[in-house]
């Protein structure tokens, strides 16, 4: 059986926005990416792909090619099978570049998969081969924001999450209209770090006055505002989500330590496949709630969280809509999607990802 790690390689994946997205960080009117390939002795590839994000994980295309390539010596000649301890050691030769590990985790693991013949989400449990998404709006007026809700329910959606940090008033009125269009969808709310602590609780409380349900409020407060995002929770009346707050392990037992979450936001761009594991029996073992969301990635990266995602089975809250956002390119496998809906029964072994194919 061909195991050996051939070559490793990475080079930037810049992939275009059906339109621009828009948060309360910046805006997006590109995917500048970088693809992740892991060769084995016997040809085949491993992908990944790592969505850098300067503000939130500080990663650039740049720095995470050079991490990379820092990395090749550690990697090539390698037996895939023992990922865990060649893992374990580029974690350690990188402390910091969660971006690029990440990239890096997927494309070994992807590459394992295909070499033992199994398909990651059977490796990751094999609990369930489906879950549906949500659908992300982004930041614009009340009127764009509702036809923008139109749009995504007339395509199947029935949960949409709203970018908010417009300030109270405006938020409120964004958030009444796509109620107005979507009666019944399940609607929930992502600040990325926008609000104060009282901010964050006066929306909540204006929303309920309206009678307006939200499912989640997602990190309502700077990252580093464990404590705010605390007197958000007990004060709000609506689950409170970590998402920036949480990007590794040890980010996740301070959440549960200062009880200031209801629910962690799992991403394998920022914490990788193997950090998502740790946070998510951190997370289970607390009572906490899950969710399972993504950066900007394409196929190619978004398919490692979705067999993630089937093979754990775990996930309340499920953002997996980059691939919605970004246009089509040649690539095959990962799973079936239709609707919101992913499938991933019959794709593998790996993710069962191919470039260059339709």
């Amino acid at each position: 059986m061909a195991g050996m790690i051939k070559d490793l390689r990475a080079r930037p994946f810049d992939l275009p926005l059906v339109e621009p997205f828009i948060i309360a960080t910046g805006r997006k009117d590109a995917a500048n990416n970088v693809l992740v390939e892991v060769e084995l002795d016997n040809g085949t590839i491993g992908y990944g792909e790592v969505a850098p994000s300067p503000y939130t994980t500080g990663d650039t295309p740049a720095t995470c090619i050079a991490v990379i390539e820092q990395l090749r010596p550690l990697v090539i000649g390698k037996d895939v099978r023992q990922w865990r301890s060649l893992l374990g050691q580029t974690r350690r030769a990188v402390r910091h570049q969660f971006g690029a590990h990440s990239g890096l985790e997927i494309a070994i693991l992807d590459a394992f998969g295909k070499a033992v013949g199994v398909p990651l989400y059977q490796f990751f449990g094999g609990v369930s081969t489906r879950v549906e998404s949500d659908y992300t709006l982004s930041l614009g007026s009340p009127e764009e924001t509702a036809a923008a809700a139109r749009k995504a329910i007339a395509a199947g959606f029935r949960k949409i999450k709203i970018k908010v940090g417009m300030g109270v008033a405006t938020d409120v009125a964004r958030v009444r209209a796509v109620r107005e269009v979507g009666p019944d969808a399940e609607l929930s709310l992502d600040a990325n770090q926008a609000f104060s602590p009282q901010a964050a609780v006066e929306l909540a409380h204006r929303l309920a006055a309206e009678g307006i349900e939200i499912t989640l409020l997602e990190q309502p407060v700077r990252r580093d505002d464990i404590a705010g995002m605390r007197f958000v929770r007990e004060r709000a009346g609506v689950p409170v989500g970590a998402d920036e707050s949480v990007f590794t392990p040890e980010d996740a037992i301070r959440v549960v330590r200062e009880g200031a979450a209801d629910v962690i936001n799992i991403k394998v761009a920022k914490a990788g496949l193997l950090g998502a594991l740790d946070i998510y029996s951190i997370a289970r073992s607390a009572n906490l709630d899950l969710m399972i969301g993504c950066m900007m990635e394409s196929k190619v990266g978004l398919a490692a969280s979705v067999h993630l995602a089937c093979g754990l089975g775990c996930f309340t809250h499920c953002d997996l809509d980059s691939v919605f956002l970004l246009k089509p390119f040649d690539c095959a496998g990962g799973y079936t999607l239709t609707g919101p809906t992913f499938d991933v029964e019959g794709h593998g072994p790996g993710t069962g990802i191919e470039l260059g194919k339709k």
